[in-house]
């Protein structure tokens, strides 16, 4: 029992280090392009901008959670941490025209998480049953 607490734990702290690699990554390159003026920051900080930043984000969630299933119960919200923050303590943000596509990115995470979580669980079973 400890031996699987043991491993769980330490499944559950890599995907953290590679969420927060990911969070790291997005930020900079946000800041690189918007900020430092390398794209107009009307082309990538509007809905476009933001349809991207799911995408992205959804990615990362699938890859993540189907390396480490268990990482399913927060990977999906520290990587949307951002966006969660700018929805609820900015009062404005919903009547902005930009949040439908962060509120698409959000369920596009959601359900590229389960998608990995269960290819990884499938892939796991078919391994097993062809070992027997």
């Amino acid at each position: 029992m400890g031996k699987h607490k043991n491993t769980l734990s330490k499944s559950a702290l890599q995907s953290f280090g590679w969420t927060m690699i990911t969070v790291l990554a997005e930020v900079i390159v946000y800041v690189s392009l918007v900020v430092e003026g390398l794209v107009e920051p009307e082309v990538m900080s509007g809905s476009l901008g933001f349809f991207i930043f799911g995408i992205v984000n959804a990615t990362c969630c699938f890859f993540i959670v189907r390396h480490k299933p268990v990482s399913i119960w927060f990977v999906p919200l520290i990587i949307n941490a951002f966006l969660v923050v700018m929805a609820f303590f900015n009062t404005a943000f919903w009547m902005d025209p930009w949040w439908a596509p962060v509120v698409f990115g959000w369920f596009l995470c959601l359900i590229s998480s389960i998608m990995g979580a269960l290819m990884k669980k499938t892939s796991m079973a078919h391994i097993q049953l062809e070992g027997v």
